[in-house]
């Protein structure tokens, strides 16, 4: 497992679930009765994904459990201060664990160049002017990673990528913290996302530091 800190409260941590079987995970945690229940009913791969997410949090010493409310967000119970992320795209899934609400994206840059041929429905016309054309999928990866970010941020309840968030300029050589916003008729608030590159994957996390 890679482990990566932001601050003190606050932990990234992306792993390959193909590296792990089902006996590795069990043989470290511990499932209830009804977590039993549930793991049964999982896909080979959301096995991995559901088992990997528990031992996460006991890696860094976290004894909760992971929930998931109407919205199907998760949420970690006992509640103790603690809020809970996570994406997966192909091999890797990847895990976020603040004290402050966050957002997590991970994405893999495909063969098939989809980012480019979905770009319509997520870059706005002001996003579209700061694209370096020699960098287009970096460019549009990281993009779509920060509003993923911000949708699960705040809970899905802003839904277009397009209208409710905008990513300010920025140059993917030299920043590595990017200024976004969550937009609508009655609310602006500005963010600050995080990203990475690791392999061909993009990874982009986005921590809510004022927590009202």
């Amino acid at each position: 497992m890679n482990l990566f800190s932001t601050y003190n409260h606050t932990h990234v941590i992306v792993f390959n679930w193909n590296k792990f079987s089902e006996t590795m995970f069990l043989e470290k945690i511990i499932l209830s009765k009804k977590d039993k229940m549930f793991f049964l009913s999982l896909s080979k791969q959301r096995k991995i994904e559901f088992l990997g997410i528990r031992y996460a949090l006991r890696y860094i010493g976290i004894k909760m459990n992971v929930f998931y409310n109407e919205k199907r967000n998760p949420f970690l119970f006992p509640l103790g201060g603690k809020n809970i992320s996570f994406s997966h795209s192909f091999e890797k899934i990847a895990i976020a664990i603040s004290s402050y609400h966050i957002g997590i994206d991970i994405e893999k840059s495909r063969k098939d160049n989809k980012i480019i041929k979905i770009k319509k429905k997520f870059i706005r016309d002001d996003e579209s002017i700061f694209i370096n054309q020699n960098y287009e999928k970096d460019y549009l990866h990281i993009i779509w990673g920060i509003k993923e970010s911000l949708y699960k941020l705040k809970g899905g309840i802003f839904y277009s990528f397009l209208n409710h968030y905008k990513v300010s300029p920025f140059c993917i050589k030299n920043d590595s913290c990017i200024s976004c916003w969550i937009i609508t008729n009655y609310y602006s608030k500005k963010f600050y996302a995080f990203y990475r590159k690791i392999e061909e994957y993009y990874l982009v996390y986005i921590i809510d530091l004022k927590k009202k």
